[in-house]
């Protein structure tokens, strides 16, 4: 694995969302309560895109039918009514070092 600059440590405010491709990989930054987490860029649900998103009382939150997830481990905690159960999002290291954000893919 290696370590990849992704951004500024000061573009993003608190509860943004940046779609970022590493090395063909599309991944999904985000910066929550002061902290950055990435995961997979697109729902396990119907694969939308979570960049258009949004986060809400620490949740990650799918704007297509709102399926909610931990952006710290990808984990599911909500479904979509009547889906069933999802996949996780990939989860992926997220460091910041003089003043960048890097992500570990």
């Amino acid at each position: 694995m290696t370590w990849y600059k992704v951004l500024k440590d000061d573009v993003l405010k608190d509860g943004d969302l940046y779609k970022a491709n590493i090395e063909g990989k599309e991944i999904l930054i985000i910066k929550d309560g002061g902290s950055y987490y990435a995961t997979s860029l697109y729902c396990t649900h119907e694969e939308y895109d979570l960049s258009e998103g949004f986060v809400d009382d620490h949740q990650l939150i799918c704007p297509n039918h709102f399926a909610t997830f931990n952006p710290g481990d990808g984990s599911v905690i909500s479904p979509p009514e009547s889906a069933g159960d999802i996949d996780p999002l990939s989860s992926y290291s997220v460091k910041v070092e003089k003043g960048e954000v890097l992500v570990e893919v």
